[in-house]
């Protein structure tokens, strides 16, 4: 999948990349809501909401920096001809695991409990945000993708290549 040959890489790669375009989607003015950096266009300014427009940023930050991390990886991708290192992308999943587990917590918190943010007279602390599809939708694909991250940095290298190894040792049998 996108010219990485492990297939599992490739869905996380391809995850990467669902939270900012589901987030387009919110700023097109889908009756699906405006996802969790807000709407553009509301009834209201981002800045006469302070907490909805600092953590609206934070998160933007975060599903732009995830995006960032899986086209590092696509590179790496196409430099090696589809086929990976693991060593060579482990640091890059585990920023990917990071961000995505960050910008899920910051989702979760401003939208159950709500979060102090910065005003022009200090720090406020407001309620919650209202949810709406679109911020489910990022939530969950944050979700599976942290999930699918720490399957793939659970395995080791080296099953692969048993499992080819122990195929060859079987065709040599019969």
């Amino acid at each position: 999948m996108f010219g990485i040959r492990d297939r599992q890489l490739g869905v996380l790669v391809g995850l990467m990349f669902v939270p900012f375009a589901l987030q387009l989607l919110g700023w097109a003015g889908t009756p699906l809501g405006g996802g969790p950096c807000g709407a553009i266009g509301v009834d209201r300014l981002m800045l006469e909401q302070p907490q909805a427009f600092f953590y609206a940023q934070i998160m933007l930050w975060g599903i732009s920096l995830l995006m960032a991390t899986g086209f590092f990886i696509l590179m790496l991708g196409f430099m090696h001809n589809g086929t990976v290192p693991k060593s060579q992308a482990q640091p890059f999943m585990l920023a990917g695991l990071g961000i995505a587990s960050l910008t899920a917590l910051i989702y979760i918190l401003t939208h159950t409990l709500g979060l102090p943010a910065p005003s022009p007279i200090g720090w406020l602390m407001s309620g919650p945000e209202p949810t709406d599809t679109i911020g489910v939708l990022v939530l969950l694909v944050l979700a599976v993708q942290v999930l699918i991250n720490l399957r793939w940095l659970g395995q080791s290298e080296e099953a692969p290549q048993s499992a080819a190894t122990a195929q060859a040792q079987e065709s040599r049998v019969r």
